[in-house]
């Protein structure tokens, strides 16, 4: 039987979904992080390209595909709290979209999305960004992955850098169960 492709407009929409079912605030950088962990830790396949940007891994096609979604009317945004940015629900329509991702990657999307949770978007980024290094830098020994982490996010302090390390390592750990 052949293997079903997904297409991109499922992955944001079922991650939204699931972000929205766990408590998330589901903005731009918790689906692109959450999608960006689905795959760096090979749970499934997302069809986004990820480069390393000023909030840690990032995918332009993602973000381009939120903006088409929107526009198609199947992600809406909302403005719940003043100074922050949009939270992303899908609409009914995207939610029946959302429910055509197949079953191992809706699967891995809700893992992940569970584990992440609440997380804050400074979490995310940080914790993203240790994996970053660790699965696409090849930087495995702790101390450098921390030196290579403050260097890419000098705003951070080093106990902050060292919490997003171990909050990777916790999410590893907890996704290979």
């Amino acid at each position: 039987m052949p293997q079903q492709i997904d297409e991109p407009a499922t992955w944001v929409l079922a991650a939204a979904r699931e972000l929205n079912q766990h408590g998330s605030w589901t903005g731009r950088i918790h689906i692109h992080k959450l999608l960006f962990v689905t795959k760096v830790l090979g749970l499934a396949e997302p069809p986004f390209a990820f480069v390393l940007h000023d909030y840690g891994p990032y995918s332009f096609e993602l973000d381009e595909e939120i903006i088409n979604l929107e526009m198609a009317g199947r992600l809406d945004h909302s403005y719940p709290t003043p100074g922050y940015g949009p939270r992303y629900e899908p609409t009914p329509q995207g939610r029946a979209v959302a429910s055509n991702l197949s079953a191992p990657a809706a699967t891995a999307v809700g893992e992940v999305a569970a584990q992440l949770g609440d997380g804050s978007s400074q979490k995310l980024e940080l914790l993203a960004t240790c994996l970053w290094v660790q699965r696409s830098e090849g930087i495995t020994r702790e101390q450098q992955i921390l030196l290579r982490v403050k260097t890419l996010k000098p705003q951070y302090a080093e106990p902050e850098v060292k919490r997003g390390l171990e909050d990777a390592q916790e999410l590893v750990n907890s996704l290979a169960q």
